[in-house]
């Protein structure tokens, strides 16, 4: 029974101590929320909640990171176009890795939403990652944790890149509008990923969409309301609310029986923000999965094959 709890610990002490790092060295930019959401999926399930491995997994937060750090570096534009951009890079990298691993997308969009210019940015994502997968390689042959064999997904066909394409176009229509309107955390990179992984037909949160809009929400709630009670108000040591956050995070989880990686990215995400957006965090959060779970509902497989056939008769039609 007490190994059962083994996982939740490890991911506790590494998100804690990521915090308590980036509190010591004065660096928010060792702050990487998407390990919360890689510990979710990797140490918080009995198997591996996407169909990847250890060496995909790495790569994939590896080159996106670089990605999302060498366009904020050397991409002229407006954010929003960045952002907009990091998105459609991020998910041909997706497609083209034949997993489901949705978390790189956030590796490669976070840095441009935060302006990011330090490689330490990058270092952080790696080492991080690499301790994950290295804890949950030890508990997979301690026997606490189930070992997943990796199948490649198929190569991306026309219905898979025409979603993909929709996608992209509503995702930069929710990050200007976002950007726009300074609410900017309703584009938030892991509401992002939340919404490739919803899109999925066979996602099990796409049959409970009420379920992933509260669990977000209040994900988002849990990390910013402790951060403001424990650090803002108290002076708590930011690693400690941090570890609290995560042990919440997972009871919320629990009880909504929706273990939804995302959402233990946004709580950590509230670590990350200036602390006067810590009230409208939430709400924002909120906003922006409300809006990208209703959009995620507009194209199923079978609109996208009818759409395609349109436009072939449409383009047959202009050639006679």
């Amino acid at each position: 029974m007490k190994k059962a709890y083994l996982p939740l610990l490890c991911a506790m002490l590494l998100i804690g101590g990521m915090v308590g790092a980036a509190d010591i060295f004065q660096n928010n930019e060792i702050i990487f929320p998407e390990i919360a959401a890689i510990a979710a999926g990797a140490l918080l399930t009995p198997q591996l909640a996407w169909r990847t491995d250890d060496l995909h997994t790495f790569a994939a937060i590896t080159v996106c990171a670089a990605l999302g750090l060498g366009i904020v570096l050397w991409l002229p534009g407006a954010v929003w176009l960045q952002m907009s951009i990091a998105y459609l890079l991020a998910s041909v990298l997706f497609l083209l890795s034949r997993t489901s691993f949705a978390p790189m997308i956030s590796a490669a969009v976070l840095p441009v939403l935060l302006q990011t210019e330090s490689v330490v940015y990058l270092i952080a994502a790696c080492i991080l990652t690499a301790g994950i997968l290295c804890v949950r390689r030890i508990l997979v042959r301690n026997g606490i944790l189930t070992e997943t064999a990796f199948e490649k997904a198929p190569l991306p066909d026309k219905i898979s890149i025409f979603q993909a394409v929709i996608r992209w176009l509503i995702a930069s229509a929710v990050i200007f509008t976002a950007l726009h309107w300074n609410v900017r955390f309703a584009a938030a990179p892991p509401l992002l990923v939340a919404f490739t992984e919803f899109w999925k037909p066979a996602a099990v949160s796409r049959k409970r969409p009420f379920a992933v809009i509260s669990l977000l929400s209040l994900c988002a709630a849990c990390g910013a309301g402790i951060r403001f009670l424990f650090c803002e108000r108290f002076g708590i040591p930011a690693c400690i609310a941090a570890i609290l956050t995560v042990l919440t995070v997972y009871g919320i989880m629990k009880a909504l029986r929706l273990m939804l990686p995302p959402a233990a990215a946004i709580a950590i995400l509230a670590f990350l923000i200036p602390a006067e957006a810590l009230l409208v965090f939430p709400l924002q959060i909120s906003l922006g999965i409300s809006v990208l779970v209703g959009a995620s509902f507009l194209y199923s497989e079978q609109a996208a094959q009818r759409t395609i056939r349109n436009g072939r008769r449409l383009v047959h039609a202009f050639h006679k």
